[in-house]
């Protein structure tokens, strides 16, 4: 009886080192009654029902007695390294993303949120997994992604400040265990810049290290600027003998007042043209600081623009 050739099992299966897989003859030529001849590796042939599990690596070929038919078939088995592949949990300093690289071409990947490359992008803090596929053997490998903002600097390369601003300011936001220096010595968390220029400041900490960030300043008149001196010298010399603000817009409405340390008003200007010449009531005031407040509305805008300060007197 001449023994037909039919496709009963795949040509090759790839496993792992170790592993074992079930040789399993399925067809409609077969009948019920059928009986197996498997010749297997290292063991010659031996009889055995429709299935068997090779644990070796070779060849395997069944021959099927099937009424007055005999079909023929055969697989190869071969055994691959399981594939190794160490993820370490990841910390991201100061960034929204990670990437995350096998770099093996060689294996193939399905990653737990769906991508299939050999590296993945990842913007959302959580556990992880891999699985990796080297010709049909296979492992998974999981891994954890943290984020973490060492600091959260508020400016870029340049920053402009309007020079009546009362409020600049340059602020990082870093986390509790993070140490911060500036560029004038400060270690807080926020500095008010008080003259144009590159301003640093190094923030460092256990899981990001040292990170620099800085920042040049600069300082302007702006649109309807009042420029705001923080002393004078009334000594009669013609040389800063008043204290005023100097006014780029008009105002439908200006007073100025000033006061004491104590609160006690010593001087009060109804006008965009009024001067404190550090008197009061003729008399010369004491070298001291004394506290300026302005109410002011912008004549075009309708703009209210109250000012308060510090300003020193000595002569």
């Amino acid at each position: 009886m001449k023994a037909q050739r039919l496709n009963l099992l795949p040509d090759t299966i790839g496993i792992c080192k170790g592993d074992s897989v079930f040789l399993d003859i399925k067809s409609p030529s077969i009948s019920k009654n059928a009986s197996y001849q498997w010749t297997i590796p290292n063991k010659g042939i031996i009889q055995h029902a429709s299935s068997y599990l090779a644990k070796q690596q070779g060849n395997y070929s069944i021959r099927v007695l099937s009424g007055n038919s005999v079909f023929t078939d055969s697989c190869y088995v071969k055994f691959y390294s399981k594939p190794r592949l160490f993820l370490n949990d990841t910390v991201i300093c100061n960034s929204s993303s990670a990437i995350i690289d096998t770099k093996n071409p060689s294996y193939k990947y399905n990653w737990s949120n769906d991508e299939t490359g050999t590296k993945v992008r990842i913007e959302t803090a959580g556990k992880y997994w891999v699985k990796i596929n080297n010709k049909g053997c296979s492992a998974i490998d999981t891994f954890n992604v943290s984020f973490f903002q060492s600091s959260s600097a508020n400016f870029g390369n340049d920053i402009t400040f309007c020079m009546s601003d009362e409020n600049k300011a340059l602020s990082i936001k870093p986390s509790a265990d993070t140490k911060v220096l500036w560029s004038n010595g400060s270690i807080s968390y926020s500095i008010a810049p008080t003259k144009k220029g590159i301003y640093w400041v190094k923030t460092e900490n256990k899981t990001c290290g040292v990170r620099v960030d800085s920042a040049n300043v600069i300082l302007k008149a702006c649109d309807c600027e009042m420029i705001i001196p923080n002393s004078f010298t009334p000594n009669e010399d013609d040389r800063n003998d008043y204290f005023f603000p100097v006014l780029q817009c008009e105002y439908s409405h200006f007073t100025m007042t000033i006061s004491d340390r104590w609160g006690n008003v010593v001087f009060v200007g109804n006008s965009v043209n009024s001067k404190w010449d550090g008197r009061f009531k003729g008399n010369l005031c004491p070298d001291d600081i004394y506290v300026y407040e302005i109410e002011a509305i912008e004549k075009l805008s309708e703009k209210k623009v109250p000012k308060k300060g510090k300003i020193s007197l000595f002569r």
